[in-house]
């Protein structure tokens, strides 16, 4: 029988994409998250189907998704036995809004101004236009 394989995208957020507290595969593993949750809203892969995916072990399966969960970007949601607690299902959902990283610093910190880089930038400019001027002005061109 043929293999089958999901045919979805996979979306890999800015935020995830340049957040350097995760490791590299755990922002693979993300976008592999967001193409399986993208048919019914949620994810119900089994480590051992990510294991074998990445030829990978179980124990960067967990490192990856604790990494992703422990920085808002994921919900695990575990429904197990009342009698045993034994996992039965787990699912995977993506967060809506991922935890800011630095949420208290001093909001002067996040926004500085930057009016005399735009200020010295457009001296420059006006500067450079004469000099061009001036060269042209100097060699003009013979018909």
């Amino acid at each position: 029988m043929e293999n089958r394989k999901p045919s979805y995208y996979a979306i890999l957020t800015a935020p995830v994409r340049y957040d350097k507290r995760l490791t590299p595969n755990a922002k693979i593993l993300y976008a592999e998250i967001t193409s399986l949750t993208n048919q019914l809203g949620f994810c119900y892969a089994s480590n051992r189907y990510f294991e074998d995916l990445y030829k990978v072990s179980t124990q960067s399966i967990n490192s990856w998704l604790k990494q992703l969960q422990e920085f808002g970007y994921i919900q695990r949601h575990l429904y197990r036995d009342e009698g045993t607690k034994e996992i039965l299902n787990r699912y995977i959902t993506i967060s809506e809004e991922p935890i800011k990283e630095n949420l208290n610093r001093p909001i002067q910190d996040f926004f500085k101004d930057n009016t005399k880089q735009l200020i010295q930038k457009s001296n420059n400019l006006k500067k450079e236009k004469k000099e061009k001027e001036k060269m042209f002005n100097a060699n003009p061109r013979k018909k």
